[in-house]
């Protein structure tokens, strides 16, 4: 999350400086405190007994927070940091950079939204709140990287090198 992002907006825009979006950041997380509901302590897991029930459960929002965030999380990050690494590497080009960015989309709405959902089946506030805002946090990375595409594509990409998309450095 925001490996890519923040150092390209930061280094070579005036988009944002780095005491707005930590003010911005924490608005957020201060936001989301007070929108997370208390914890269900009394809260039992559905039983999952294949694949599909599970993902039916946790988009539900009646299964474990964990169960929600984690798999997810990693997996997004992960394909965020292959993806930025094949293409400051020259191996990947800006259309194949955003068909990822837009086959993740749907993804990313069923997981702000399941975590939402799953956010009180913990023990303690705070990891809820954690969740959420690490979620929203993707979103906003996900936004930025939309503006990087669209509005300053010459940081990320070596158009030099891209006869196909040529137009899309323009």
């Amino acid at each position: 999350m925001f490996f890519t992002s923040l150092p390209v907006i930061f280094t070579y825009t005036h988009l944002l400086n780095p005491v707005e979006l930590t003010v911005f950041l924490l608005l957020i997380a201060i936001l989301v405190y007070f929108s997370t509901p208390q914890p269900y302590l009394q809260f039992h897991e559905a039983p999952s007994k294949s694949p599909y029930f599970l993902l039916k459960h946790i988009w539900l929002g009646q299964t474990h927070l964990w169960r929600a965030f984690w798999p997810f999380f990693v997996l997004v990050n992960g394909i965020f940091f292959y993806i930025d690494y094949r293409a400051t590497n020259i191996s990947f080009t800006i259309a194949s950079w955003t068909a990822i960015h837009g086959m993740l989309f749907l993804p990313l709405v069923w997981w702000l939204t399941s975590v939402w959902r799953c956010s009180p089946n913990t023990q303690l506030k705070i990891w809820g709140v954690c969740a959420r805002t690490l979620t929203l946090y993707v979103i906003l990375d996900f936004l930025l990287r939309l503006v990087i595409r669209y509005e300053f594509p010459n940081l990320l990409f070596d158009c030099r090198l891209l006869v196909i998309e040529f137009g899309d450095c323009l």
